[in-house]
């Protein structure tokens, strides 16, 4: 019976994965200006990067904060072109003064402990290299229960909130959470899976 019940659930977020993307992106782009959604399509930020962004991605929070801190953007997106990602060594370097990055690799995990993540420091973003995961996402204001209150020193908080947005997010697809943006990373998509993944923390300030 629990078989047949998770097998219910992973079925659901399939259909989810497939439904949620087109209509978060139109939130996303009725809230952001005219100009910073020309500038978001231009794609001229990503140094040429070949890539998807998802459409969860909050343009007008994006466009303010790449305005700001320029330099931590292109150095991210430059790294993910000129360097080998399925070859790179798993494991954390700083790339500069509020940039680093993760290269990581995992087996995608059941759904399960529903938790999502805050950060308050530090701005993900999360790059697929191989492999395929679910990734669910939500406003922090929308958070009905702290379950593990927000700690400076590890930059994260746990919450529960009453409906989570799921995206699947494949191999050259890559999310950005804000601090407004809770967030749960590695579920899988169908059956478990090996994924191979690029973190960045872009630092707030």
């Amino acid at each position: 019976m629990k078989k047949e019940f998770r097998s219910i659930i992973l079925a659901c977020l399939f259909l989810i994965g497939f439904s949620m993307p087109m209509v978060v992106a139109q939130q996303n782009g009725d809230k952001a200006s005219k100009k910073d959604v020309e500038w978001f399509n231009s794609r001229k930020w990503l140094e040429g990067l070949q890539a998807s962004p998802d459409p969860s991605i909050d343009i007008s929070t994006f466009a303010k904060h790449y305005k700001k801190h320029p330099e931590r953007w292109a150095k991210a997106f430059e790294f993910l072109k000129e360097n080998d990602l399925k070859s790179l060594p798993t494991g954390k370097q700083t790339l500069s003064e509020g940039l680093t990055v993760s290269v990581e690799e995992y087996t995608t995990r059941e759904p399960g402990k529903e938790w999502l993540e805050g950060h308050k420091k530090n701005i993900d973003l999360q790059f697929i290299v191989e492999g395929c995961e679910l990734q669910g996402y939500a406003k922090i204001q929308t958070a009905a229960e702290i379950v593990n209150p927000y700690t400076d020193k590890k930059d994260v908080g746990h919450y529960l909130v009453p409906t989570i947005n799921y995206h699947v997010i494949r191999p050259y697809q890559f999310t950005i959470f804000f601090p407004d943006d809770i967030h749960m990373t590695n579920i899988q998509y169908g059956e478990k899976a090996k994924v191979r993944k690029i973190v960045f923390k872009v630092a707030v300030d």
